[in-house]
């Protein structure tokens, strides 16, 4: 019996200016929508998607519910894969955040030990994505599933499978994973498989 494959693809790029977007329920802009599309596309051509999983924010679940239906592929939606909420920060624009700036930049020199006001701490945000893999884990189906989610959750999962520190903030700064960008997990078909990383932020629609 083939491996299982896990496809973690990160929604395309948003319809607002530069900000922090977590909980904020920002839509993709036009470029975005066609890109996470090809990119679902693509992957399902090459090796067709059986089960999808996405976040339920609306820059995740529309391309999905869109696919789901195009493709008569049943969709689950986990509320575990959300990405981070930033609080008072969240879907402000960079240009307009005044002295919370330095806030910011404080936060990302050390995420896991400033929360953001009002926001979810980094250690809930981890617990809970990692919830939500375990729970994928523990219900093992066969074949290729591809989770629509977020930047920041898919360095979480990096971090777990590889069983690195996930409160180091080079995971945030010095990792790239780009709008409607793959990353692709195999599990062996045995007893005590490990999750195996094949490779992290590849562009999958062209």
């Amino acid at each position: 019996m083939n491996n299982r494959i896990i496809t973690l693809i990160r929604h395309g790029k948003v319809d607002g200016p530069a900000a922090l977007y977590g909980a904020t329920d920002i839509p993709l802009s036009a470029t975005g929508h066609n890109d996470l599309t090809r990119t679902l596309q693509h992957l399902h051509s090459h090796s067709r998607i059986n089960h999808l999983i996405s976040s339920p924010r609306i820059r995740c679940l529309q391309v999905a519910q869109e696919f789901s239906i195009q493709h008569k592929i049943l969709l689950h939606v986990d509320e575990n894969l959300q990405e981070m909420d930033f609080g008072i920060w969240d879907g402000v624009p960079f240009d307009e955040l005044g002295d919370e700036w330095n806030n910011i930049e404080a936060f990302w020199h050390s995420p896991h030990s400033m929360q953001p006001p009002q926001g979810e701490s980094l250690t809930d945000f981890a617990a809970r994505v990692i919830t939500g893999w375990e729970s994928l884990m523990n219900n093992p189906k066969s074949g290729h599933s591809a989770i629509i989610c977020h930047g920041g959750v898919i360095r979480i999962l990096i971090a777990h499978i590889l069983q690195l520190d996930w409160r180091n903030p080079a995971l945030f700064k010095q990792l790239q994973i780009d709008y409607a960008s793959c990353t692709r997990i195999e599990v062996g078909n045995f007893k005590g498989a490990l999750p195996l990383i094949k490779w992290i932020g590849r562009q999958e629609n062209s």
